[in-house]
């Protein structure tokens, strides 16, 4: 019992299991130790003397122990660990040991020497046979984890073969359908040709058996033989019968079963190679195109080239013997007097292999007309009158010309394109078929078919396909069998790409794809592919039209879109009419000879055809589609959408033509009454004052794209009296003078200089030199920070405005009088002019003399000019410019140049755009406004700032309305010299000159000579600027090695984006939304271009080398890698920012697209700090769920320090900045932000609100006072149980309404709302009966509950006004979050059922209420009169299941018995 115990105890005290690694040598230690107390023992058992029964006794109970703990291993759980086994087996030794021990113990001094041995002995077996049986234990639950692992390896290998026998069967029933259908195809053919054999045989048999059977008769009865013709029915006896016959044996040709099998096999020729194995490319086969073996019979170019089927060739083998015996036959030889005529078929011997084709004649010149070749001439001569004769191969697509030997025609053909063989008998080479043939050789169509590369284009599009391609072409395709992939067809072409076929040895060097090939070679150019992306290639382009130099021209008007648009030729260009003719001969003769155009570019000269079937000269305006053009005739002004067909490469005899139509506006007028566009009164009434006249055209001004601004005039009038047209529209209210012009001040032509003379004052006292002197540096310093009331002169842009001081007004209108005294009656002077010469300038809009300075000379003819009592630039003519007076030159400049202070312009660059620049001159142009003058750092313009009035009549500070609409940013503090560097690398360039052009040789004392005198300061900034810049490109040195441009920032401060990535950093990428046309763009040419490549060979990639990624989406991006490791390499989408680890078959290089910079901008937080200084993970995680493809706000702060440095930005999504947000979540901390407290006034705001409270009802039975607010059908209507309210009244008062303090009502809850509404968040989270505001249509915010979604794109929601009940569907910008204090008020329209009435039966009424059939509009039109506006009273019948109530009016008398009384309702009892 004692040892039982304390097995149990050892039992219960299980050992530590210890580490699976050292579980066999601790087991063997324990063996060890187990073997060491054996030892021990056995010298202890040498002591004493014991009895051999008890040693038999003990040896029996220790076996019995060691048998009870083998059979509790046996019965262990199979479950049970190998660790749980190993420690239960050590423990059973261990058990053992302690049980021999104590049983020793207890006969200790009574053991042999003999006896001890025996147990050591034992207890060592015994040991090792424990350990053995662990092993063999151990063995067993591998063997069991074995069979395991086989039986689930061979299911999942089961399962894979499955799968791809299943995907193998699937391609071959694909295959099976395609052949079927081939097959079913062939069969309908095959049995037409049956059908049509067997109506002509017929046919035929009918005829034999008349022709016999009256035979027949002239025999019986000779006497009948006087009343027919004999001759005819002998000729219908003899009638040959071999074309049917041949007929059917064509037929039967085709289906040739061998003697052997009588299976059907494809005869080839003996001499052709044939393949070992021929593969069917099952698995590419394309569900959208078919694949076929071909030979390329004869190639012009890639786009126009003909193949001859591989099936077809037993067919071809046979139609070879069949022309070759018909040859040879002598009846089939030309004599000189047979007739050849044009597109006829005839048979000729090819020069090259010597067989004799069929063939159709395409061009004949005869000998008489050698020299000539005439369009229209003959096509039928004799063959003794032909010189040449040119024969289209109808089977192979090349084209063999025979020319008589000694005769020289007009025009040789080519020699690239064309056989030419020189012979002195034609009949030689050429056979002529007869009748028999004929119908014989007609059931065979031609084996040659027209091909088309798909998708590429020669690489210069002018210059057409070059000798090369094709030489290259006929190189890889020559005399093998390709593999042909045919897409589409387009107008009999087959649009095909080829290809090496499968069975194909791998040094062949036919390549894969032959358009792949042509491009790679730089041979040819992808459709999709800009030509502005290749090297030298130049678009033609005519000369321009040439501009009158005399001041009266005649002309004819070609063509008139408007009066401020229209189109003249000048007289002599009319009698240029050999171009068109010249024109017509050429294109007519040589259309679709090689001058198509297959790949067309805006801006390319041409050749198109008119309606009336006549080519003229035209340029390419427009590409509306992949096969149709929008082209100008330059000639004549007009306009034409065509197609591909329809125009030709422009041969360069015609380009040195100037085009003829020269555009045009009349000058001085507008549309009538300021209309933004001509009536079409205006536009008929033009129209039939020019149509077929020739008119006089007096050039008013040349303006930009050489548009002249002309008046013209009517020669043709009644008693010889022209009359300008110009005037004519303004008479008849067709048009309208511009501003500042009347009729009075209008030049006719030859009266320019001849206008009456004025008497020119004799004392100018009103020029006072005192009063005239300029203002010093000083005396603006003393004017400064003051208002100041100028005039606009000039806007060029924002740091270049000019201005006149109200009180100079007087002087320039005694200068221009002064003027316009001495120089009225002055003529043009032969004067040398020069750049910087002052001169008095005729400014034709303005009818006025002024003062200038010549800037530069643009022509013999024209110069520019400055204005400089205006500050503006004009080119005017030579003939406009005078001396100027020497006591004119003294007087100030009366123009001064300023520029607005504290702005500068958006995205980085020093230049503004031409939108502020518009935008600036529109609303300053002539305007007075109030100006204060800036500190001055020594700048040429003036700083200043300028203060108008705008559309309300408040006055407001240009500068600051600029930043507002985002077309400026704040000049930063630091910038002295106001330089900004721009991350775009086109705008790298630092701009140190100023705008404006110095006005050299002007008074000393004007504000810009006045800049002169502080050389030192000027050199200090340009030495700051330029060291500035140098510090600037230091920093950009990081980013020279970039493959890619640096991405370019939207010059608006504020604009739209998509995030697109938020990176591991907390890198924001952002790409705006203003970027998402052209990503598009490019997205799609991407796949257009790489969607056909086939694994990489191995590359050795690098770290930032450019490539294109295949996403997990199957699309292709572009990508830069950017770690390097192993078989995955660690890229970057570098249009969406996010970095993923990429499998190199996935991965393609290329630097196609690294001149595009990348379309997402990385960005970071503006003085936002992350807590630790970097943006944890849980932060990343909160960025990436809220940002990731959401559009948001940016609002930009600060440009980064070099083009490829993070953009500092504050973020706005659903209205909430996301500093804020982040900051109030602990996430980070915000340095400077304003927009934190938003989020802790509105706190309670954003978890899901309680539904609005419903309003007390009064007890049923009661009266009460009610207004009817809204109608849904006559019986369903809202009330307003407090009629006293007018809730839309919320005109908004005067003084702040404070949050906190108590509101007294809705009401004035309400217009606290709409007052500070900007303050609170757009709605982003849509739940049905959620509270929120919206803007109804009168601007104010109402409560309103949402109902559901009605429209997705763009998303709109529909709402109900919880107050009135009405309903509107509204965008997600007019919802936001709802105060939680406004919820305490109870809604105020009540929803309640009318009682009393119903849906009338006889109601006639058509139209009905969509959303209640049963009442018709007019029923509810005559409710709504009742109802709308007065005092109505009701009383509750019903408050379950729905309020159900009596309307009454104010007579007490129920509202709808007007409705019953209309016949519209009936009384429900």
């Amino acid at each position: 019992m004692a040892a039982k115990a304390a097995r149990a105890a050892h039992s219960n005290r299980r050992p530590a299991l210890p580490p699976r690694r050292d579980w066999l040598r601790w087991e063997q230690g324990l063996t060890l130790r187990s073997s060491d107390a054996i030892m021990s023992r056995k010298k202890e058992f040498t002591m004493v003397d014991d009895s051999s029964e008890e040693l038999n006794r003990r040896k029996m109970r220790a076996i019995r122990q060691c048998l009870k703990i083998l059979e509790e291993d046996f019965t262990e759980p199979i479950q049970r660990s190998r660790d749980l086994c190993h420690v239960s087996k050590a423990m059973s030794v261990k058990a053992l040991h302690d049980d021999l021990k104590d049983e020793d113990t207890n006969l200790f001094g009574f053991s042999s020497t003999e006896d001890s041995k025996a147990v050591e002995d034992i207890d060592e077996a015994l040991c090792i046979a424990i350990c053995n049986l662990g092993h063999l234990h151990d063995a067993d639950e591998m063997l069991k984890y074995l069979e395991l692992k086989v039986k689930q390896e061979g299911d999942k290998v089961a399962e894979t073969a499955d799968r791809t026998f299943d995907e193998l069967i699937t391609s071959l029933l694909s295959r099976k359908r395609k052949l079927c259908a081939e097959l079913v195809e062939s069969i309908k053919s095959y049995s037409a040709g049956i059908a049509k054999a067997k109506e002509i045989i017929e046919e035929k048999k009918k005829c034999l058996i008349g022709a016999i059977r009256i035979a027949k008769e002239l025999k019986i009865t000779p006497s009948v033989r006087t009343y027919c013709d004999l001759a005819q029915v002998l000729y219908n006896l003899k009638l040959p019968v071999e074309a049917e016959l041949s007929r059917v044996n064509s037929l039967k040709e085709k289906i040739s079963p061998s003697e052997d099998n009588g299976q059907h096999t494809l005869i080839l020729d003996e001499n052709e190679e044939i393949p070992d194995v021929i593969i069917e490319a099952i698995f590419e086969d394309d569900l959208e195109s078919s694949t076929e073996l071909v030979f390329v019979s004869h190639v012009i170019n890639p786009c126009h080239f003909y193949i001859q089927r591989y099936s077809q060739k037993k067919e071809a083998g046979i139609l070879e013997k069949k022309l070759k015996d018909f040859c040879c036959n002598k009846s089939s030889y030309l004599l000189p007097s047979d007739v050849l005529e044009l597109g006829a078929r005839t048979f000729i011997k090819s020069k090259e292999t010597g067989m004799w084709c069929r063939g159709t004649i395409t061009e004949l010149i005869p000998l008489k007309n050698k020299n000539e070749r005439k369009p229209c001439g003959p096509i039928r001569y004799q063959v003794c009158d032909v010189a040449l004769l040119e024969v289209f191969l109808i089977d192979f697509g090349s084209s063999v010309v025979l020319i008589f030997s000694g005769c020289i025609p007009a025009e040789r053909p080519e020699p690239a394109t064309l056989q030419t063989v020189e012979t002195d008998d034609i009949c030689l080479f050429v056979r002529k078929p007869d009748q028999h043939i004929e119908a014989e050789l007609a059931a065979v169509p031609p084996l040659a078919v027209r091909c088309s590369l798909k998708d590429v284009v020669p690489k210069n599009a002018s210059e057409g396909w070059g000798e090369e391609a094709k030489t290259t072409f006929l190189g890889m395709v020559n005399n093998k069998v390709v593999l042909m992939t045919i897409f589409r067809e387009e107008d009999g072409v087959l649009i095909v790409d080829l290809k090496k076929p499968p069975f194909n040895k791998i040094n062949n060097n036919m390549p894969v794809s032959l358009k792949d090939a042509l491009v790679f070679l730089d041979l040819a150019r992808y459709r999709s592919q800009l030509p502005s992306q290749l090297e030298d290639n130049t678009v033609l382009q005519y000369n321009p039209p040439k501009i009158p130099q005399e001041r009266e021209v005649s002309v004819v008007v070609c063509h008139i879109n408007s009066p401020s648009d229209f189109y003249l030729q000048l007289r002599e260009s009319l009698d240029s009419l050999a171009l068109s003719k010249k024109i017509q001969e050429v294109y007519k003769h040589e259309y679709g000879r090689n001058l198509e155009i297959v790949s067309p570019v805006e801006g390319q000269a041409c050749i198109a055809k008119q309606k009336d079937g006549n080519w003229y000269r035209a340029q390419i305006i427009g590409l509306p589609s992949h096969q149709e053009v929008v082209v100008k005739y330059v000639d004549f002004g007009n306009v034409a959408n065509l197609t591909l067909k329809d125009i030709c490469r422009v041969k360069k005899e015609f380009l040195s033509f100037p085009e003829k139509a020269i555009r045009c506006k009349l000058a001085c007028i507008e549309p009538y009454e300021g209309a933004n566009e001509w009536n079409r009164e205006a536009k008929e009434r033009f129209e039939e004052m020019t149509e077929d006249k020739l008119m006089l055209c007096s050039v008013v001004e040349i303006l930009d794209n050489n548009i002249l601004s002309v008046e013209l005039f009517d020669s043709s009038a009644v008693h010889g009296r022209r009359f300008s047209i110009n005037c004519q529209l303004v008479k008849e209210d067709l048009a309208s003078y511009i501003p500042g012009y009347t009729e009075s001040t209008a030049l006719r032509p030859n009266e320019i200089w001849d206008v009456p003379l004025e008497e020119i004052p004799e004392t100018s006292e009103a020029l006072n030199p005192i009063d005239m002197e300029s203002v010093d540096e000083g005396d603006f310093k003393s004017v400064s920070k003051k208002e100041l009331q100028v005039r606009i002169s000039n806007v060029v842009s924002p740091s270049k405005i000019f201005i006149q001081w109200l009180s100079s007004e007087s002087i320039l209108k005694s200068l221009q009088e002064k003027m316009a005294t001495i120089y009225k009656e002055s003529q043009p002077q032969s004067v040398k002019w020069e750049s910087s010469m002052h001169c008095a300038v005729y400014v034709c809009d303005l009818k006025q003399w002024q003062r200038g300075q010549i800037s530069r000379i643009v022509s013999e003819t024209s110069a520019e000019v400055i204005l400089y009592d205006f500050g503006a630039e004009k080119t005017v003519d030579i003939s406009c410019l005078r001396k100027l007076e020497e006591n004119m030159k003294i007087i100030k400049t009366l123009a001064v140049e300023c520029s607005l202070a504290d702005i500068r312009p958006t995205g980085g660059s020093m230049q503004w755009t031409a939108t502020v620049c518009e935008y600036l001159s529109y609303y300053l142009t002539g305007a007075q406004v109030k100006m204060i003058i800036q500190e001055s750092d020594a700048a040429c313009a003036l700083p200043v700032k300028i203060l108008c009035k705008d559309e309300t009549g408040q006055l407001i500070d240009i500068s600051e309305h600029l930043i507002k609409k985002g077309l400026a940013f704040r000049k930063r503090r630091t910038d002295k010299a106001g330089v900004a560097c721009s991350v775009s690398k086109e705008h790298l360039k630092v701009h140190l000159e100023q705008e404006n052009p110095h006005l050299d040789g002007c008074n000393s004392e004007t504000v810009c000579g006045k800049t002169n005198t502080a050389p030192e300061e000027n050199s200090t900034v340009s030495e700051s600027e330029q060291k500035s810049c140098k510090t600037y490109k230091a920093l950009l040195h990081s980013g020279v090695d970039e493959i890619y441009k640096s991405p370019i920032i939207p010059e608006a401060r504020i604009f739209q984006a998509v995030v697109s990535c938020v990176g591991r950093d907390g890198t924001i990428y952002i790409i705006p939304k203003s970027f998402e046309i052209e990503l598009n763009k490019l997205m799609t040419e991407i796949q257009r271009n790489f969607k056909c490549l086939g694994l990489l060979e191995p590359y050795c990639w690098k770290k930032g080398e450019a490539c294109v990624v295949r996403g997990s989406d199957t699309m292709w991006y572009r990508g830069k890698v950017v770690e390097l490791g192993g078989s995955t390499l660690q890229v970057q989408y570098i249009d969406h920012g996010c970095i993923e680890r990429i499998p190199q078959c996935h991965l393609y290089p290329t630097t196609l697209y690294t001149g595009i910079p990348p379309f997402c901008i990385p960005c970071q937080l503006y003085k936002t700090v992350p807590i630790g200084n970097i943006w944890q993970q849980d932060a990343v995680d909160c960025l990436q769920e809220l940002l990731t493809n959401e559009e948001v706000e940016i609002h930009v702060q600060e440009l980064p320090g070099n083009p490829w440095g993070k953009l500092s930005i504050s973020l706005y999504f659903g209205g909430m900045s996301l500093t804020s947000f982040m900051a109030y979540q602990k996430y980070c901390v915000a340095e400077d932000c304003q927009d934190v407290p938003e989020v802790e006034l509105f706190e309670g705001d954003f978890p899901v609100l309680p539904s609005y409270i419903l309003p007390p009802l009064p007890i049923p039975g009661d009266t009460f006072p009610v207004r009817v607010t809204h109608l849904v059908s006559p019986k369903e209507v809202y009330i307003c149980l407090d009629p006293s309210k007018n809730l839309m009244n919320q005109s908004t008062t005067e003084g702040d309404a404070s949050c906190d303090s108590e509101l007294e009502s809705l009401d004035e809850a309400l217009k606290w709302c709409n007052k500070s509404v900007e303050r609170l968040p757009l709605l982003t989270y849509f739940q049905t009966e959620m509270p929120c505001l919206v803007e109804y249509q009168d601007g104010l915010w109402y409560r309103a509950k949402l109902l559901s979604i009605e429209e997705y794109d763009p998303v709109k929601i529909l709402v109900q006004f919880v107050d009135y009940g009405s309903f509107s569907v509204v965008p997600t910008s007019r919802l936001r979050h709802i105060p939680y204090h406004l919820l305490k008020y109870p809604v105020q329209a009540v929803r309640a059922l009318l009682a009393g009435f119903k849906p009338a039966l006889c109601d006639k009424n058509v139209k009905r209420i969509p959303y209640s059939p049963e009442w018709s509009v007019e029923a509810l039109w005559a409710m709504m009169e009742c109802v709308e506006g007065k005092q109505l009273s009701a009383s509750i019948l019903a408050l379950s299941p729905e309020v159900t109530i009596s309307l009454y009016e104010d007579d007490q008398n129920l509202v709808h018995m007007k409705l019953i009384e209309m016949g519209l309702a009936d009384l429900d009892e």
